[in-house]
């Protein structure tokens, strides 16, 4: 059995979804080390403490600990991290040599995480394995209101060339960053993520919309962070277009006081197209809590430029709720685009959702429109089952200690 060092030092994994910088990361690190734990590894999740009362060690599920490490810097958002990498480095040693413990391989999550990585690799002399979970440049390209700086431009390209092995979870992001940086196809493992399907089933909709306020209404659900990239001016353009006697309500969840900016631009553009009483900011929801609103949504839209992977698409279809979705991440092994085949599997709810390749309010709305239709119950399990048999953590966690083992042989 193996001792893993996990580096989330930007956003800790047991962070709230949905807010400034926590998201499907933290959902990919739970997952993944509880698997991990459950197959008899240890793993230790390391990250910034946050919190003048925040337990330097926390136990999260067997065989798994939160290692929470002081750099000495205090309370810093993401972007005033770099300057003290170099002190993360030092309190991440200094703790491991009074635990008296070593590790087997490093797995850096995030590239503020993988510049630490990169340091602790060379003392320790063990195989430092990096994901990304989104790149710089992907971002800039995909959306003209990022900026994603140079600096995290450059170290993204030295970490891609220098690490052991680059993790991904879609195929599309394999192919991105073999592009990217001029790569070796084995160079980058895909390793999708999992679901937790006990947390994330069908639930009665009916039921599930009385306890969301949502009753009598046909709901469009969006969840993630609530920033440019994730594209929900598209959304609210395509919900303009939707038959006022459908009765729509558009529920986005996310967002934290970091998101006021953004919240209020969209807001704004609400309000301009004359559909405010539509559009609902639901705000941060606890993880445990988000299976209720999938229940209670007739459809699930992630019109995102880009997505790395795309989690929201896994756990809607776990709860029954089909996809429209555009054309990044996970997104195309799951759904296909609009053909009249499709639409005769959506009559007879065969069919997960709508994959669209445009961003065209039109067609956005008239594939959302298609779901709710057709939709007013949850997807037949036989076509859940179908979709989410590989997409499980156990089956995450194998393949990740298979590309441990043919490290450790090479």
């Amino acid at each position: 059995m193996m001792r893993m060092a996990f580096l989330s030092l930007h956003s800790s994994p047991v962070g709230k979804a949905g807010s400034k910088d926590t998201g499907g990361m933290s959902t990919y690190l739970r997952g993944l080390s509880g698997a991990l734990g459950e197959m008899g590894h240890e793993v230790d999740l390391f990250t910034r403490v946050t919190g003048p009362d925040e337990a330097e060690v926390k136990t999260l599920s067997p065989g798994v600990r939160l290692v929470s490490v002081d750099d000495g810097a205090g309370p810093l958002s993401k972007n005033e991290l770099y300057p003290h990498l170099p002190a993360m480095v030092d309190a991440i040693k200094k703790f491991c040599r009074t635990e008296n413990i070593s590790f087997d391989l490093i797995f850096s999550n995030y590239w503020l995480s993988g510049c630490v990585g990169r340091e602790l690799s060379k003392g320790w002399q063990v195989p430092h394995l990096v994901m990304f979970h989104t790149l710089g440049r992907a971002k800039n390209e995909a959306c003209r209101e990022e900026s994603e700086p140079g600096l995290r431009l450059a170290e993204e390209e030295k970490l891609a060339c220098s690490s052991d092995q680059i993790i991904v979870a879609a195929p599309l992001e394999k192919e991105r960053i073999i592009n990217y940086y001029s790569l070796r196809k084995d160079n980058v493992k895909v390793i999708p993520c999992g679901v937790d399907r006990q947390l994330f089933h069908p639930l009665s909709r009916p039921a599930a919309k009385e306890e969301t306020g949502l009753t009598g209404n046909k709901v469009i659900l969006a969840i993630g962070r609530i920033e440019p990239v994730k594209g929900y001016e598209l959304l609210i353009r395509a919900a303009v277009l939707l038959p006022a006697e459908d009765k729509v309500k558009v529920v986005i969840v996310g967002g934290d006081v970091k998101s006021e900016i953004q919240v209020a631009h969209l807001k704004e553009l609400a309000a301009d197209l004359g559909i405010s009483n539509r559009i609902i900011f639901s705000g941060l929801v606890e993880h445990q809590k988000l299976p209720l609103y999938y229940n209670a949504a007739d459809v699930t839209v992630i019109p995102s430029y880009y997505e790395s992977f795309g989690l929201v698409a896994l756990e809607s279809l776990a709860c029954g709720t089909p996809l429209v979705a555009g054309s990044t991440g996970i997104f195309p092994e799951l759904l296909k685009p609009y053909t009249k085949k499709t639409a005769e599997l959506l009559t007879k709810k065969k069919s997960p959702g709508i994959l669209l390749e445009n961003r065209i309010s039109s067609a956005w709305a008239e594939a959302i429109r298609i779901c709710y239709i057709h939709h007013s119950t949850p997807l037949d399990s036989s076509v859940i089952n179908d979709i989410l048999a590989t997409y499980n953590w156990r089956t995450a966690a194998l393949s990740f200690i298979r590309l441990i083992q043919e490290l450790h042989t090479k």
